[in-house]
């Protein structure tokens, strides 16, 4: 299973964030975004969301492989 991207950057007023893709605990085959940024000491969430679909680098991302049936 491939593990899904986290970006971090600084944004123009220089506040620190950071972007995490992550698997729904439990239904693997869905992802969330969760977004922190830096107080000075530790990553703190700031918000996030379900996604409907997850694209990197073009390309289509699930957490498991769809085969068809027997």
């Amino acid at each position: 299973m491939s593990e899904l991207p986290m970006i971090a950057y600084t944004t123009e007023s220089g506040e620190r964030r950071r972007v995490r893709y992550e698997r729904v605990p439990g239904r693997p085959w869905q992802a969330e975004r969760h977004v922190d940024r830096w107080d000075g000491r530790t990553w703190v969430p700031c918000g996030g969301e379900s996604l409907t679909e997850l694209v990197i680098e073009g390309e289509h991302r699930s957490a498991v492989t769809v085969s068809e049936g027997p």
